[in-house]
């Protein structure tokens, strides 16, 4: 990553980050410290005077509960979506915050690859026979388990297989059948176009980049996308990007507005071609909030012959058309993973071969103080 780049994110992205982090929490569980969900804890503060000391997490896990999950099937465009929540070994992802419990995840094949709070990623191999049984998939990294030089907060496929693991601000790394072949210093969310042959990389309000893979290396330039922070340079309609991703040749960032609209500043779904000409743009920028707008867009994915978009602002999952000219409908994802009080943190989406949608979801275990993270696979779409 150059001087410049650096020197432009820490100083322009820096109040910027923080308003991101703000919408982001203003209906998500409370974010706290961190954690490993299995294994090493941080320590527990010591007591200051007389007063009793903090139990630590692991005392925290063993006091908590997890939650009673009933899933509840929805229609959306005619179709009936169910959703299954996976088994995971051992003790699952476990960590002080359901907005960071799982960061994110990608499915490649019959393998899941998970994020967890600490940027470590795990593979699972995935069953469905009689429901979503994952087991851990020696084969991936280390026994099931790759740390990488910087915590991965993203990740995105290829039909071939070929998974971009990005650091956000630092460097994204190209791996293949569980193992990191080169480094990219392309930064930022890397989204991988189908072929694998290239990529959209937005990083928050900073300019946005394309990178042309090869078998060993990745060439990165700046795209059409500039300047999102400064208004008189500024080229393109955002003033950040909050996800991307790329289906079939065309491109889909979600992110906020730079024209405001009575005041406020709209976030919606821009589709470019490769070459940055702007094809169309979707997500309602009326005051109703209705189930065609955005709170905040988390994640972009096919779905079908459609796109679907993951709002965890407003906990729904709402479906377009590929060209974002037609509303199809929406569904609250706290109903259909069967979460009491309606409260998670649902961050990403992708499918799978097969059709599948598969999403994670945070929730507080009663208490409070342990976040839970659960995996979904949902059928129907």
């Amino acid at each position: 990553m150059s001087n410049s780049k650096i020197a432009r994110t820490l100083s322009a992205s820096a109040a910027v980050l923080f308003l991101a982090l703000l919408a982001c929490k203003k209906e998500s569980p409370a974010a706290g410290s961190s954690a490993t969900a299995a294994g090493s804890v941080a320590p527990a503060p010591s007591a200051v005077g007389s007063a009793a000391p903090k139990a630590s997490f692991e005392e925290l896990v063993a006091q908590s509960k997890p939650l009673t999950l009933s899933p509840v099937a929805q229609s959306v465009g005619g179709k009936k979506l169910e959703a299954t929540l996976c088994k995971l070994p051992g003790a699952g992802f476990l960590a002080p915050s359901a907005s960071s419990v799982i960061r994110a995840l990608e499915v490649v094949g019959d393998q899941l690859l998970v994020a967890d709070h600490e940027g470590v990623l795990h593979g699972f191999k995935v069953s469905t026979a009689g429901g979503c049984q994952l087991s851990v998939d020696a084969s991936f990294g280390d026994g099931g388990k790759l740390k990488l030089p910087n915590k991965i907060e993203h990740l995105s496929k290829a039909d071939s297989g070929l998974v971009m693991a990005a650091s956000g601000i630092f460097d994204t790394y190209a791996l293949q059948g569980g193992k990191k072949l080169y480094d990219c210093k392309a930064t930022g969310h890397f989204a991988l176009a189908e072929s694998g042959k290239w990529g959209i990389v937005p990083w928050v309000n900073s300019t946005v980049e394309i990178a042309e893979l090869s078998k060993d290396s990745c060439q990165r330039k700046d795209w059409v996308l500039q300047d999102l922070s400064d208004k008189a340079k500024r080229k393109g309609p955002f003033t950040m990007v909050n996800t991307s991703a790329v289906i079939k040749d065309k491109i889909y960032i979600g992110g906020i507005q730079a024209e405001k609209v009575d005041g406020r500043e709209p976030r919606i779904v821009v589709i470019f071609d490769k070459a940055g000409k702007e094809l169309g743009r979707f997500g309602s920028t009326g005051k109703d909030f209705g189930d065609d707008s955005f709170g905040w867009v988390h994640g972009i994915s096919a779905c079908g012959g459609n796109v679907c978009v993951v709002d965890s602002n407003f906990r729904r999952m709402s479906v377009w058309s590929a060209d974002g000219k037609k509303f199809v409908g929406a569904v609250k994802l706290t109903t259909l993973f069967g979460v009491p009080g309606s409260v998670a943190w649902i961050n990403d989406v992708t499918q799978a071969k097969d059709g599948a949608m598969w999403l994670p979801a945070g929730v507080d275990r009663e208490g409070g103080k342990v976040a839970e993270g659960l995996v979904y696979r949902v059928t129907g779409i």
